[in-house]
This record gives C-alpha cells, structure tokens and sequence, in this order.
C-alpha cells in the first residue's frame, strides 16, 4: 500500500482575504474556512455571496485551476448548472497559487448529508440531464479544445499485483481479470470523445436544503475530453439507471457496450485507490473498499439485462 502523497496548501492569512476581497470588489470582512472535503482544494466562504478556492502549491494545482477558468465558462453557455465564476486571479502576488471567487449557490452538499445516494433519485436525473448538456454542447475546436483529462492505467494487470501484496489470493484476481477481460473489447472501443465533467461525484453536487431539489454540480479541476462513460463514475453504480435517464431524456447516448464501458470505469477506479491509503474523513469516491462492495451491491440486485450481460 503506498501513501498518498500531496503538496502542502499555501498559508492563506485573514490579511490575505481582506485583499481578495478588495481586490474584486466584493465589500466584505467575513471569512470563513468550510470543512475540507475533496483533497486539493481549500473552499472559504467570503461574506454571505461568494466562495474562495484555493489549491495546493504545486504546478498540477494551479493548471486545474486554470482549466476550470476555461471550463465554466463553457458549461454554462451549454446549459449547465454551475456556479459563476466571479474572478480568475493568477497573477500571483497575493497567494503563491492561482485562485477563483465563484459566485455561491445557496444549498447543501449532497455527498455530506450521510444518506445513502440511492434516496435521491431526481437528483442523479438532474445531473445525467446536465451532463447530456455538456456533452452535446461544448465544440471540439472551441474555447475548451486544449483541456485534456489524463488517461488511466489498464487495469487488468492489478490484480494480480494487488493478490501479491495481500489483498486477496490468486483465486480472487484470477476472477477479477476474467471479468475486466470480458469487458475490455467494449470498454476499449474507440467512440467519440466528448467534453467531460470529469469528478461528478456526490461531493460535487449541491441541492436546495429541505426539499434536496438539484442545484448544480462544481469543481471543474478534472474536466476534458474523453469516452462519455467516465461521467458516470464516482457516484455508486446503483445510482448510474436515474443518471442515464436523466441523460437520455436529453441527447443519445452510444448505447453499444456503454453499461460494459462504465463498470470497467468504476472497477478501474476503485482497484486504482486501492493501492493507496484509506482516506477517513474524505468523499465516497475515495473510498475503494466502498466502490467494490456497492458493485457487487448493485450487480446482485436484479439490475435488468443491459447490465446483467456484463456480469462477471
């Protein structure tokens, strides 16, 4: 098991918002630091109205924050829900890191309510409607054209690494690589890339309190351009049949092998942080352990024959 490494957030004084906030015009002195949920980003609450985000002191940090200046922009013009971007300031001389006020949107984050995603789900058709919008709407040779998603490994290899650092024995990796065998002729098809959100995971989607109605969905640091598919995945798979009708309510979806193409995602994924520490206090979708038991969870509940065909 390998830790996981990260740089160090830069020190971010009460001095230091007071400049944000003068700088853009923002007419406040409260300051509020909220609970770190996702691992690359500081969030402060500036006043009532806007957010501050703030990434860790390194080069790949500061290029997602670039991207996401890039990539609101174009999701909002497609139809997405997603919060404005107030300022992109990289000029540096306030922090060591560029940074991003957003506009607020007035709700709770989904993934910190502690109930099982399963229970909303109007919330996951909302979010595939919105993801059909970006997909079907941003233009390959437009504003978004450079913003790249880096490419995972093959899987199939892992398990076996994974039996010989103990996870499991021969017999359960032999299983699991017959099974990512029998996915990857659909899963590894070329089909045309579209423009990807990227980390839509429960974290990232914001619903009104109370009624839990669909708000947005943020953090754009890992958009790109890639397979569909991968939009699906950092969400459990029981909650997947609500994000693709929502989707297909929308725009079509290459419908040859995507049920294969997502649980290759969802099993390259959690086999992936599963060589790395546990991550206690964090989202779901660091949590590996959790992703392969809501697979199964998910498989032995009748799921109907677009996914039972796929079954290992």
């Amino acid at each position: 098991m390998s830790p996981l490494s990260l740089p160090d957030f830069p020190e971010v004084t009460t001095e230091t918002l007071r400049e944000v906030s003068r700088r853009h015009g923002l007419d406040t002195d409260v300051f509020s630091l909220w609970p770190q949920v996702g691992i690359f980003n500081l969030i402060y609450a500036l006043g009532e109205d806007f957010i501050l985000r703030v990434p860790r002191d390194h080069p790949i940090s500061a290029a997602d924050a670039r991207k996401e200046s890039v990539a609101v922009p174009v999701a909002r013009e497609a139809g997405v829900r997603t919060p404005r971007i107030i300022a992109f300031d990289d000029a540096l001389d306030l922090l060591p890191v560029p940074y991003t006020v957003y506009e607020r949107v007035r709700g709770v984050t989904l993934g910190l309510l502690l109930r099982d995603p399963a229970e909303f789900p109007e919330v996951w058709r909302a979010l595939g409607h919105d993801l059909a919008l970006l997909h079907s709407g941003v233009a390959r040779d437009g504003q978004a054209a450079g913003l790249e998603m880096d490419e995972m490994p093959d899987p199939r290899p892992w398990p076996d690494e994974l039996a010989e650092e103990g996870y499991f024995t021969a017999t359960e990796a032999r299983w699991l690589a017959e099974w990512l065998e029998r996915l990857a002729p659909a899963a590894l098809a070329p089909v045309p890339r579209r423009f990807l959100h990227g980390d839509s995971q429960a974290t990232n989607v914001m619903v009104r309190s109370g009624s839990l109605e669909y708000l947005a969905v943020l953090d754009w640091g890992s958009s790109g351009w890639g397979d569909p598919a991968w939009d699906f995945a950092g969400v459990p798979l029981r909650v997947v049949p609500s994000m693709l009708e929502g989707y297909r309510a929308v725009a079509p979806l290459d419908d040859l092998g995507v049920e294969a193409r997502i649980l290759w995602r969802h099993l390259q994924l959690s086999l992936y942080l599963l060589r790395r520490d546990p991550q206690p206090e964090r989202s779901w979708a660091e949590r590996p352990f959790g992703m392969l038991l809501d697979i199964m969870r998910f498989l032995l509940d009748s799921p109907g024959p677009e996914w039972s065909k796929w079954t290992p």
